[in-house]
């Protein structure tokens, strides 16, 4: 099972912290497929729920609401609509070493939305005090951040997400067929056991 994501998302953020249940239900192996949301959302047309008020007001309070349900601290992020790339694009460097890797997801997300007055990832201070705080090397995930091969690989997983027919976060492809939103890992669950 593919699950596409960016940190801005706090409906990805929630459907991160409940894919371990499903994946120990299953059997599955879980697919992390960062990507740029804005370039998503661009190519499709579509608009965050934040660009009709009353959605945006009403998705502040639904999150609040999810978040409680399943367990999971959510804090609106000061910063949001948070530019995450330098975070997905070191995310896509680390996938030589999937446990590094899966430890620096956990600790993006959190930060991003897990925690008051969350990180604004295009501050390199606010990136360096997570990686202090997380026991991540800043120079190397800096590096990561900025190398060429790890933006294409960005760029690359957004165009592939379109493609797909992924319009938003977080999307997850169970082989070709899409589901939309943290609310339809039900559905995921089904076509994983099916």
């Amino acid at each position: 099972m593919e699950f596409f994501f960016d940190y801005v998302s706090p409906t990805s953020y929630i459907a991160h912290f409940l894919l371990p249940g499903l994946a120990e239900r299953t059997g599955a192996r879980v697919v992390y497929r960062p990507m740029f949301l804005g370039g998503v959302m661009r190519a499709t047309g579509n608009q965050p729920p934040v660009a009709v008020p009353a959605k945006g007001a009403y998705m502040v309070r639904d999150m609040a609401r999810c978040a409680r349900r399943v367990g999971v601290s959510l804090h609106h992020n000061p910063h949001f609509p948070m530019n995450t790339r330098s975070l997905t694009r070191a995310t896509l460097g680390l996938d030589s070493d999937p446990a590094l890797q899966a430890r620096f997801i956990d600790a993006a997300f959190r930060h991003c939305q897990g925690i008051e007055n969350g990180i604004d990832p295009a501050d390199e201070r606010d990136l360096a005090a997570m990686c202090e705080a997380e026991g991540f090397d800043f120079d190397m995930i800096l590096a990561l951040a900025n190398a060429p091969e790890n933006r294409e690989k960005l760029r690359a997983n957004t165009e592939e997400a379109v493609a797909r027919g992924a319009f938003g976060a977080p999307s997850f492809f169970v082989g070709d067929e899409l589901f939309f939103g943290h609310d339809r890992l039900d559905h995921v669950e089904e076509a994983l056991m099916a």
